[in-house]
């Protein structure tokens, strides 16, 4: 049995939970967890005197979500490291930050929902993605996950014309054997071409020793440390779940490693390589 996260302390008794959430976050404008096909809203909390609804933020960011799930998935092919836990969100299930003067907002899917959470545009943008994620994963348990996958409203991209099609000419009597004639056909204007890539190589034994041995240093020595994972995680472009199996990340991805180590701890590549 999966334990439920904990929840927040410190709303008055008989809050609901996400108002809870939200007393326990400072620069919590709103939190909204909708239904992805229909809008439905599951529940929500809007801070007093913001001169915006519930409804209005779903109509808005649904629209949002469901306009970036469609170019996500044509982009499925430049997914950095293969997806470990298939519970998890892939590139057809973007995580979203919106910047804006004066408001940051995060939506992410969560099963068939999707949670969205606005803050001040003072909150650092570093905390503001740890406490999004905070208070989605806090979310899960409540939400109704449907069985079988759920319908995104979203329409599927259709499978793109091949770049080259082969077209054989009819060879005459006397050159039975001669090679028939290729032609290119290209793709008509607009279409989308999606190519094939194989999954990176993965790293040598050694590679994988010294990410293990970086993220253990990183862990021991780096500032804020409860939250230095998900701050390589954005520096770097690699999944959370990624760095927990180190195992399974590309050779390339070290690099991307050691240059985020580098940023958080504020020393150069040498004097990294010489405490590692």
């Amino acid at each position: 049995m999966t334990a439920r996260p904990a929840r927040p302390k410190g709303a008055p008794t008989g809050a609901s939970l996400v108002e809870q959430l939200a007393a326990s976050v400072d620069g919590c404008e709103a939190i909204v967890a909708f239904h992805i096909a229909d809008g439905k809203i599951h529940a929500a909390w809007i801070r007093p005197g913001s001169g915006y609804t519930a409804g209005a933020v779903t109509q808005s960011l649904r629209e949002v979500y469901k306009t970036s799930q469609v170019h996500a998935r044509r982009l499925d092919f430049l997914s950095p490291t293969p997806l470990l836990d298939q519970g998890a969100a892939d590139l057809s299930d973007p995580l979203i930050t919106l910047e804006m003067p004066g408001r940051v907002i995060v939506v992410r899917r969560v099963h068939s929902h999707v949670v969205a959470v606005s803050f001040d545009g003072t909150v650092p943008l570093g905390f503001v993605r740890y406490h999004a994620s905070r208070i989605a994963m806090t979310l899960r348990p409540e939400l109704p996950q449907e069985s079988g996958t759920p319908s995104s409203g979203v329409p599927v991209v259709s499978t793109p014309p091949p770049t080259v099609n082969v077209v054989s000419k009819p060879a005459p009597d006397d050159a039975e054997h001669e090679e028939p004639a290729r032609t290119l056909a290209f793709p008509a204007s607009g279409a989308v071409v999606v190519r094939s890539s194989r999954p990176p190589p993965r790293g040598t034994k050694v590679e994988i020793d010294r990410a293990t041995k970086l993220l253990a240093y990183l862990d021991a020595h780096a500032p804020d440390p409860h939250i230095v994972r998900l701050r390589v995680s954005l520096r770097a472009g690699i999944k959370p779940i990624a760095l927990d199996h180190p195992e399974s990340l590309g050779a390339d991805t070290m690099v991307l490693l050691e240059t985020a180590a580098e940023d958080i701890l504020g020393i150069d590549r040498a004097e990294l390589r010489s405490k590692v």
